[in-house]
């Protein structure tokens, strides 16, 4: 993830500028172990996903803006992106928390 990785999606909204997010495998478990630096949170952006689209502060995204996002998260293509939610419950809703100044 090293640079690649500006942004992280979180379901609910417990989140709030200048937290600190960490990345853990196996949260809350004898085995857990941080995989990735923590980062100060700068600003947070509402995000719905249904099977088909995905909204930031409400705003349906263009094609080329969501591929971005999707990258920008860490998936190579809209697809991954919406296959990594395909087994949650939808629509999803969340938090885009950002540790750059990227907004959508």
């Amino acid at each position: 993830m090293a640079g690649t990785k500006v942004h992280t999606i979180r379901a609910g909204q417990r989140w709030q500028a200048g937290e600190v997010a960490r990345f853990c495998v196996h949260a809350e478990q004898p085995a857990q172990h941080e995989f990735w630096e923590p980062q100060a949170i700068v600003s947070i952006q509402d995000i719905a996903l249904t099977a088909g689209e995905l909204r930031v502060d409400g705003r349906l995204l263009p094609p080329a803006e969501l591929l971005t996002l999707a990258q920008a998260d860490g998936f190579p293509t809209v697809a991954a992106l919406f296959a990594f939610f395909a087994d949650k419950p939808l629509p999803f809703r969340g938090q885009l928390l950002h540790w750059t100044a990227r907004r959508y």
